[in-house]
């Protein structure tokens, strides 16, 4: 049976199960940049190459137009403060800039940014800072999206286990047999504040003063303390000794955006949300989306219920070529239990859960009824999804797939440190195949 986990924060971004019934082997992760290396692979094979792995120069041809692709080395730095600091640096529209993922921040990470209206030549001499490399650019005809990734492949060391090659064995087959769970990984949430969702289920609901609050105020325990004193200031409304506290680094621009709108509009709540960018504000929805959706799919492990095979009324959806989604969902009927799995088997469906919006429509099988009880317990209708007050934040929701079969390249041992080498689709998270492998009691500190 899968393993119950005894990590609280798995258990408050709703990863309640490991798929895996072995030991852990545990240790930790992140002990410099260079131990999580994370680089894009593209539909056509390629890797965008970090300067730390060797990889070959990348094979796409550049073309006359108003795009320039910029392939980018980032250390400990997250896709969306690299985006706010092209912005700047550059003097362009947020809008106009694009990326085909959101990269883990602590970490070695390479990827393509595209950006509208800036010629290469502009991007020559272009300093951002010491934690950003520019390892190339060209013109484009298009802007760089998520469909030109297939995903990411990952090098990682994990120093410090206790275990042998044994228990890698037995994560591996269990993964392999049953599915690698397709739960959003702790970066959608927070390591050290895991309240993205929480931020998000308040956007929601619509209580914009407990979203400023908790983006704003509250303290967790393993931050800075001059951090907490201004968090702490904030919540008895000193807003301007809170901004006068509050780190300058691009880290808590959220917070001083909105600490600076409160010290001149105090009590408005939702013009303080509305000073941070669009995409911001989607993110703390769409982690809410990520919360209940890894919800759902903890209650399908826990009953035994297969999460790479379909049973009566679960939704499927078919994957192209390279096995990324189509988007063509089908609701399986009990004559085509078998076929479906067949399918499954040759890597051609997946069984899907709903990321929940306005426009869900939940199915009569097991998943529904799971997702709805979800709902159910959170005192959330899909049509609040809508954000009345908010349009901008609206979604009506999707679907994503419940598991998948990670690619694991390389897996060597050395002492007590580990090293592996894997790679999974887009939107899939090296965090939930590496807590199968360590299961760690306390991955705030360990990841």
């Amino acid at each position: 049976m899968p393993r119950h986990t005894a990590a609280q924060l798995d258990l408050l971004v709703g990863m309640e199960y490991y798929i895996s019934d072995c030991e852990g082997v545990g240790g930790r992760l992140r002990s410099s940049p260079e131990d999580f290396i994370v680089e894009e692979v593209l539909v056509n094979g390629d890797v965008v190459p970090s300067t730390l792995t060797g990889k070959g120069p990348l094979r796409v041809e550049p073309r006359p137009g108003p795009y320039t692709w910029v392939v980018v080395e980032k250390r400990r730095l997250d896709t969306i403060s690299l985006v706010l600091m092209l912005s700047r640096r550059l003097n362009v529209r947020l809008r106009d800039i694009s990326y085909g993922g959101l990269k883990d921040t602590g970490a070695v990470t390479s990827q393509i940014i595209s950006i509208r209206g800036v010629a290469p030549a502009q991007l020559s001499g272009v300093d951002l800072g010491p934690r950003v490399k520019v390892m190339g650019y060209f013109s484009m005809d298009r802007p760089f999206t998520p469909r030109e990734i297939w995903g990411n492949e990952f090098t990682v060391v994990v120093r410090g286990i206790n275990g042998d090659g044994s228990i890698f064995d037995c994560v591996t087959r269990y993964v392999l047999e049953r599915g690698l769970p397709s739960y959003y990984g702790y970066q959608r949430f927070g390591l050290r504040r895991p309240n993205s969702h929480i931020i998000g289920k308040m956007i929601v609901l619509g209580d914009f003063e407990g979203a400023v609050n908790e983006l704003v105020a509250r303290a967790y325990p393993h931050e800075d303390e001059v951090v907490k004193r201004a968090r702490e200031l904030a919540g008895r409304g000193d807003y301007a000794k809170a901004l006068e506290l509050m780190p300058r680094s691009i880290k808590y621009l959220p917070e001083r955006l909105i600490l600076r709108q409160l010290v001149t509009d105090p009590g408005n709540y939702m013009n303080a949300l509305g000073k941070l960018p669009v995409n911001l504000l989607k993110l703390y929805v769409e982690a809410y989306q990520s919360y209940l959706f890894n919800k759902a799919l903890s209650l399908r492990i826990g009953r035994g219920i297969p999460i790479n095979r379909a049973v009566e009324g679960d939704l499927i959806m078919l994957l192209d070529e390279h096995g990324l989604p189509t988007g063509n969902v089908i609701r399986v009927e009990g004559s085509m239990v078998d076929r479906v799995n067949s399918a499954i088997a040759r890597g051609r469906a997946t069984v899907v859960g709903h990321l929940v919006g306005y426009g869900s429509r939940f199915s009569n099988g097991i998943q529904g009824e799971l997702e709805l009880s979800v709902l159910r317990a959170e005192g959330v209708e899909p049509s609040d999804f809508r954000v009345s007050e908010m349009p901008k934040l609206a979604t009506a929701g999707g679907v994503r797939w419940l598991s998948v079969a990670p690619i694991i390249k390389l897996i060597t041992i050395n002492g007590n440190e580990a090293r592996l080498i894997f790679r999974l689709p887009k939107g899939n998270y090296a965090t939930t195949l590496l807590r199968e492998f360590m299961k760690p009691s306390n991955p705030e500190l360990t990841f």
